[in-house]
Order: structure tokens, then C-alpha cells, then sequence
């Protein structure tokens, strides 16, 4: 019984050494942590205007109709996140999801292989015994990974990457890829633009 007495004791009298640390502890950390945050810079990053991003995919849209291919168009942002999805009329119910697919692998894989499209990531990742950059594939794919043409990366003039656009439903992935350079031609300027 004494044991368990003095073990309290111990534990009561080791409270108030414990609270005087810990606001000692508290002091230090806050009088330092300004100085350490100080010297961090912090990141400045650029988005694409969902106008931009619109203007895009619509320009992309309407040139493969005008070429007889009903499509979809898909603008990702930088880290892959979709910024908009847009179904052509009488495209097939298919190209919705797989024209944010060849977005999401141009904006996640091209600036990995120093390319901007998914054609050209494809023809790497097969010269290169399906690398990307110095690592090799996984023997399972990867979720929202498709290596087809049909995704280009866009970029400021500057370089700084903005996201991608990934159109599908063209007679081939080439096609797809020639209607996405018109949505990024017809937004070229805007891009230039701080």
C-alpha cells in the first residue's frame, strides 16, 4: 500500500515539472518556428482558366466534327485533377472517359519523358522496354494510365505546366491528337499571358 502511495506522490509531483517543460517547450517552438518558415520560399503556381480550359476543348470538339469524328475532350489540371469533360454530340459513350485517361497520362507521364503527348510517351515507353523515366512499369497498370495518342500537355510560354487536353473518338488516336494542337492553337495567346 505505501508503494502505491509514494508512486502518486512521484506522479503528483512529476506533473507540474512535466507542465513547466512543456510550456518551456512551447516558447522555444514558437519563438524559432517564424525564423525556420522564413527561410521557405513558397511555391507560386499558375492555373489554366476554366474559360481557357472551355475554349480548348470546344476548339478540339468542333474541328474533329468538322472532319467527320464525333469526339470527347478532357482538360486535367497539373496534378491530373479534371478540370472539365465534354461530350461531343454522337460521340460514343466510351471517348468521355477515355479522353480524360489520355489527358491524365500526357499531364502525369510526358513531363517524366522530357515529351508533350501521349504518342510520343507511347513510342518511348516501348523503345525503353516499357520505362518511365528510369523506373519500370509495374506489372499491373496503372489506374487511368492508357498509352494511345490523343494528349497534349499544355504549358505557359514560360514552360510552366498547366495541365492537358485528351480528346478521343477520332478514327485514330492520331486524329484525336491533330484535333487537340487546333484546341491549343486556338488558345495560345491566352497562354502567354502572366
Amino acid at each position: 500500500m505505501s508503494n502505491a502511495i509514494s508512486s502518486w506522490a512521484f506522479l503528483k509531483d512529476g506533473i507540474p515539472n512535466l507542465m513547466a517543460l512543456l510550456i518551456s517547450l512551447a516558447i522555444v517552438l514558437t519563438t524559432m518556428a517564424p525564423r525556420a518558415f522564413a527561410q521557405t520560399e513558397l511555391a507560386i503556381e499558375h492555373r489554366l482558366p476554366l474559360t481557357t480550359a472551355m475554349e480548348a476543348a470546344t476548339t478540339a470538339i468542333t474541328t474533329c466534327a468538322s472532319q467527320g469524328a464525333a469526339v470527347s475532350a478532357s482538360v486535367v489540371d497539373q496534378h491530373g485533377q479534371t478540370l472539365l469533360q465534354l461530350r461531343g454530340d454522337l460521340s460514343a459513350p466510351h471517348t468521355y472517359g477515355l479522353s480524360r485517361q489520355k489527358a491524365y497520362t500526357a499531364v502525369s507521364l510526358a513531363p517524366i519523358q522530357g515529351v508533350t503527348s501521349t504518342s510520343e510517351v507511347s513510342a518511348r515507353l516501348r523503345s525503353t522496354n516499357q520505362a518511365i523515366g528510369e523506373l519500370a512499369l509495374p506489372s499491373s497498370p496503372i489506374p487511368g494510365i492508357i498509352g494511345v495518342p490523343g494528349g497534349i500537355i499544355i504549358k505557359t510560354e514560360a514552360n510552366e505546366l498547366l495541365g492537358a487536353l485528351g480528346v478521343s473518338g477520332a478514327s485514330s488516336g492520331l486524329q484525336d491528337e491533330k484535333c487537340v494542337y487546333a484546341g491549343l492553337d486556338a488558345i495560345k495567346e491566352s497562354l502567354g499571358k502572366d
